[in-house]
């Protein structure tokens, strides 16, 4: 066998490992009772939860992403929260980032952006949801040369890559 089956040896495992916990996840979710989730869910709010999958180029491992208002609750079960974690996807770009997040329905005003080491963390309150997340990027950015535009509850934000990886230090005589 070369090093290319390796590779796709290697893949397939990681990729059944995946499939075999949102198999877990999802047959978990649908084995709630109704009743016990009508019970839960006594709002005329809209239950929403997805995810997304991921697994590109220079990943080590698939990646998992979920959003909407149902959360997970430990050890067994879930909970509707009031606040909703928004869809969103992290591009990488030759000199940065370029970070697309839904939220429906808010404005310009509404939004809260900070930058804090390697997250990006994006608060939304409007008239009809709060929207909260923590986004990991995949390294430091410099904060002074962060863009963020709204357009139609699209937030989309560039960040450029940190290029402080140390200082020069002068020798004195």
């Amino acid at each position: 066998m070369n090093g290319f089956d390796d590779i796709f040896e290697e893949f397939d495992k990681l990729f059944k490992d995946e499939m075999k916990r949102m198999r877990k996840f999802i047959t978990m979710m649908g084995n709630i009772p109704k009743d016990d989730i009508m019970e839960r869910f006594k709002s005329d709010e809209p239950i929403v939860w997805g995810f997304t999958y991921r697994w590109g180029t220079g990943m080590e491992k698939p990646e998992i992403r979920y959003f909407g208002n149902v959360k997970p609750e430990k050890p067994v079960g879930i909970r509707v929260d009031e606040e909703v974690t928004p869809f969103y996807d992290v591009y990488k770009k030759d000199d940065g980032y370029e970070v697309v997040v839904e939220l429906p329905g808010a404005e310009k005003k509404d939004v809260d952006l900070s930058v804090r080491g390697t997250e990006l963390i994006v608060n939304a309150k409007t008239k009809y949801k709060t929207y909260s997340a923590t986004i990991k990027l995949p390294s430091e950015v410099d904060t002074e040369n962060v863009e963020a535009k709204m357009n139609n509850g699209i937030l989309m934000v560039k960040l450029k890559k940190s290029e402080s990886g140390g200082k020069k230090i002068r020798i004195l005589d």
